[in-house]
């Protein structure tokens, strides 16, 4: 079994219909992907809530911390989504040798910015994932 380093995992980002890599990655956050269920507890139940499942999966959200340049031409193309609303396509390379990857849509994203003594200039954006995501 691999433990993969997070040193040399990528994200990408489609701009002009090719994945471009988005510069100055500090961490990737893939959260809140799962089955979904309904609480299905009834009055002449027993003490213990009862769930079922849907037969939906919710997609999650992805954030990536970044050392945000607003001159950057890919940093750009982030902020274009959200001046100009569209969905994206954009990919996770891992660090592995495949390597593997994680495709994925975003319908919604969001940039926050932190500026900071002695720091850098730094942003968190955050994807709304829609859809299935392809696993390779």
């Amino acid at each position: 079994m691999a433990k993969l380093k997070g040193k040399g995992t990528v994200l990408q980002q489609t701009i002009s219909a090719a994945l471009t890599d988005v510069a100055q990655i500090t961490d990737i956050d893939i959260s809140g992907e799962g089955s979904t269920d309904y609480d299905s507890t009834t009055l002449d139940g027993g003490v213990f809530e009862t769930k079922e499942l849907t037969g939906y999966s919710t997609p999650g959200t992805v954030k990536a911390g970044l050392f945000f340049d607003p001159a950057l031409a890919g940093h750009v193309a982030i902020v274009a989504l959200i001046s100009t609303p569209a969905t994206c396509v954009w990919k996770i390379k891992y660090s592995d040798s495949g390597p593997s990857s994680l495709t994925y849509t975003s319908a919604g994203v969001s940039l926050d910015q932190k500026v900071a003594m002695k720091d850098g200039l730094k942003a968190t954006l955050t994807m709304n994932r829609t859809g299935a995501p392809t696993r390779v």
